[in-house]
């Protein structure tokens, strides 16, 4: 009977890290569409948050997957603890990263509590490191680090070939075209929501379907409608308290006008679907700013607000440290001593 009071406690907190999801990188979803006063935060938030409700429930299972395949842990109840500290460890970061303002990345933050949690409960012997295999045949925890730190370099690529292009384009059209370019971020918004609802939120349905296992009540790869159900709408849930210092923040490396706006989203809509239908695990925050450095970079380097940048770049490579570091000592200090339950 304890197995099943751990294992609510597991969705529960699966549930809360889906919630801080949404306000942490929903954050920075219309970040780039706000600054250009393409649309107003209020529409942002109600559109974003439709969106990301839709694709947490349409956005198939392949993150999911990738999420479970870091840890070779059998189906044992004692991986329940593991996954409780993993969580709690992973929302606090969440929690207090936000009240700085500082828009960390929520993937990040999830995989360094995995593997802390796991070393800590049982040893490097249950990381399922995998292979990097030709990148894209990448596998394990592998697979999940190639995607999280190749993605932004992606984001800054595509973000300025295509500023380039477009620039070019356009170089002969009237400021009239602001217009529909402020019109298309109403195309490009909720592609950009929808992508991020199907990645961000698979990662804790992954998390989810663990814990379903470990408790002998799942066996199945697919996963369940109630667990879709309640992921989707703690993200929407997460919207509605959307962060403004961190809109600020993102939306203020670099001088946000309609053709900025539009191929920031542009280039990160493309990337975070692709990754998001190829189970790449991949941090939207970190895509979102490195798109808009991308654009920026095209026109003008000393434009860029590079300071913002720096901060935002020292905190993604503080978070797998530093989460995994406070999952273990969570696990040691409190979770462990569940087991004597189970």
């Amino acid at each position: 009977m304890f197995v099943y009071f751990v294992l609510a406690l597991v969705v529960i907190l699966a549930v809360a890290f889906t919630y801080t999801i949404g306000f942490q990188d929903g954050s920075g979803v219309a970040a780039s569409a706000i600054k250009a006063r393409a649309i107003t935060g209020r529409q942002a938030v109600v559109l974003v948050s439709i969106f990301e409700f839709t694709g947490a429930m349409l956005g198939g299972s392949a993150v999911a997957r990738a999420i479970r395949d870091i840890t070779s842990w059998p189906a044992r109840p004692d991986l329940l603890p593991v996954l409780a500290s993993s969580l709690s460890a992973a929302i606090i970061w969440n929690i207090f990263t936000r009240r700085m303002g500082v828009p960390t990345s929520s993937t990040h933050a999830l995989v360094g509590g995995i593997l802390g949690g796991v070393i800590a409960g049982g040893g490097m012997q249950y990381i399922s490191w995998g292979s990097p295999d030709l990148i894209y045949k990448a596998t394990g925890v592998w697979k999940v680090l190639l995607s999280l730190f190749l993605s932004p370099f992606a984001g800054f690529l595509v973000g300025l070939l295509l500023f380039k292009f477009f620039a070019f384009i356009l170089q002969s059209v009237s400021t009239k075209a602001n217009k529909y370019l402020n019109g298309m971020e109403w195309v490009l918004v909720p592609m950009l929501a929808f992508g991020h609802g199907a990645n961000e939120t698979q990662k804790a349905m992954g998390v989810i379907m663990l814990a379903l296992c470990a408790a002998g009540l799942s066996q199945g790869e697919e996963i369940p409608l109630w667990v879709r159900t309640i992921s989707a709408l703690a993200v929407a849930s997460g919207i509605l308290s959307v962060a403004p210092l961190i809109v600020r923040r993102v939306g203020g490396i670099y001088k946000q006008r309609p053709l900025h706006g539009f191929i920031s989203q542009l280039s990160s809509a493309s990337i975070v679907l692709f990754a998001s239908f190829t189970g790449g695990p991949l941090s939207t925050s970190q895509v979102v700013a490195s798109s808009i450095v991308g654009v920026g970079s095209a026109e003008r380097i000393k434009g860029v607000h590079w300071q913002v940048a720096r901060e935002i770049v020292r905190a993604w490579f503080l978070t797998i440290p530093a989460v995994a570091l406070f999952a273990w000592l969570l696990y040691m200090l409190l979770f462990r001593h569940l087991n004597l339950f189970l």
